[in-house]
């Protein structure tokens, strides 16, 4: 756990630790923890101090203690009614899962507090008052600091830029031959790095700093196939900052492995039969229109966001931060700690591992393995066979592969009309629903196998602990 997770973690205990233990107010609390971690860890990356970004961050939200109270007494009121109610939604609505505890009511397209809407996935819509609002492609985080409006994207009001920072003055400038070269290692510790393409043959690195002088600028040695590239040296009591531009030949082979300490890291418009192997400790990183024949990229501290990567395979993971990546080509395995992870179109195999954080994927040509421990999974627009396993977390999949899901909690799926398919769902402690005009070798409340069409060629298989399994 990161120290500003567990700082948030710590400032809510002491606030719920006043309240009688209960299930909503813990999965309020873990709510709160993941949204307010990620808007702290935002303000950190745009270089405010952990405990101002941590304390602002929380200030945002409001009387958090009024709502406490009003959740317990809403508990503790209808803890006995609950059950029932839950029934009879769920006999009105029979093709609809429903639960009810005090005002809170949640369904399998909307969640409400009382009259108040705070999630309708009908309409991709979420208001969490001043915490998180979505509407359609509309995000608003933290009252608007952070604001997202399809591709334009403002945090406090400001765009951020692609381009790295550009006040700061060129001061040195370097070349590098390529010739018989295989390996290329570039460190820079603090900085922020962007590569692209060279208009020439050489490798060309351009520094630029707000104080100049010789020992802040790169070191360099040749052995062999192997060139390195290092940061100069580091001033100990005044602060120097830095970007570098490190331009390869888009003729360039081999391997090519880079490190970024405290900075962000920024990949564009380059195309090269190389295998880029790529670390950051403290930073987002950012990849537009690369071609590279492989690609390893890990992030320990910072966001990642790719659009239109082509690789033979790629490897991205991330242990604290949201993956966000579009128009991929290439075998992939994508895996975060802590985080989301977003996939758009992507073309080939796609493995996705996400422990703690949502997976959703929209419009993907290929196999995909998918597993996600805590948080839920979406699946649309697969042209392929899929697998996945969701621990904690409602699943929801557009079906047009073989398709096996093992889940803890509720599982839709929507296979699309006219298709033949074998079926075996079975729920251990839930229901089971699959469509009327199928064909069924067991029909069981928790258990049923059968098939839809004639000479079905596919087969959907669910394994499911709880909550509602059902099949359109």
């Amino acid at each position: 756990m990161d120290d500003i997770t567990m700082e948030i973690r710590t400032r809510l205990d002491d606030l719920f630790r006043n309240y009688t233990p209960s299930r909503a107010l813990t999965e309020l609390k873990e709510e709160l923890v993941g949204d307010l971690t990620e808007a702290a860890s935002e303000r950190v990356n745009d270089g405010m101090q952990p405990d101002k970004a941590i304390a602002e961050t929380i200030s945002q939200i409001g009387d958090l203690d009024s709502l406490l109270k009003e959740v317990v007494e809403d508990s503790a009121r209808d803890a006995a009614t609950g059950r029932n109610r839950q029934r009879e939604s769920q006999a009105k609505q029979p093709s609809q899962s429903s639960v009810h505890a005090g005002k809170l009511h949640i369904t399998d397209n909307q969640v409400t507090w009382g009259d108040r809407v705070l999630v309708d996935s009908d309409k991709d819509r979420v208001d969490l008052g001043n915490l998180v609002q979505v509407e359609g492609d509309h995000v608003s985080v933290a009252n608007g600091l952070i604001d997202v409006n399809g591709d334009h994207v403002t945090v406090n009001g400001q765009k951020p830029e692609r381009t790295l920072v550009t006040s700061l003055k060129l001061v040195n400038t370097q070349t590098f031959a390529v010739t018989d070269l295989a390996n290329v290692a570039i460190d820079y510790q603090d900085a922020a790095v962007k590569l692209g393409a060279a208009s020439g043959k050489a490798i060309v690195v351009n520094e630029y700093m707000s104080r100049d002088n010789d020992r802040f600028h790169l070191r360099a040695t040749r052995v062999g196939d192997t060139l390195t590239i290092q940061q100069g040296e580091r001033p100990r009591l005044w602060p120097v900052h830095i970007r570098v531009e490190i331009l390869l030949p888009t003729d360039l082979t081999g391997h090519v492995t880079v490190e970024a300490g405290n900075g962000s890291l920024e990949m564009s418009d380059f195309q090269s039969a190389i295998f880029l192997a790529a670390h950051a400790t403290n930073g987002r990183v950012r990849l537009f229109h690369t071609a590279v024949d492989r690609l390893d990229l890990t992030v320990t501290n910072g966001a990642i966001k790719i659009d239109e990567l082509k690789s033979t395979t790629y490897s991205i993971r991330s242990d604290n931060g949201a993956v966000t990546l579009g128009s991929l080509t290439g075998k992939g395995a994508v895996e975060t700690i802590n985080g989301a992870i977003r996939v758009t179109n992507q073309s080939g195999d796609l493995q996705v591992n996400s422990r703690n954080g949502g997976v959703r994927v929209d419009g993907m040509n290929g196999q995909l393995i998918c597993i996600a421990r805590n948080g839920g999974v979406r699946v649309k627009g697969l042209t392929g066979d899929g697998d996945i396993r969701a621990r904690n977390g409602r699943v929801s999949a557009q079906v047009t592969g073989n398709m096996k899901v093992q889940s803890h909690g509720n599982v839709s799926l929507e296979v699309p009309v006219g298709q033949a398919y074998r079926f075996d769902l079975r729920n251990e402690e839930g229901t089971v629903r699959a469509p009327r005009d199928a064909h069924f070798k067991l029909d069981d409340r928790h258990h049923k196998i059968g098939c839809v069409g004639e000479n079905p060629d596919m087969a959907v298989t669910v394994d499911s602990r709880q909550g509602t399994v059902e099949i359109n």
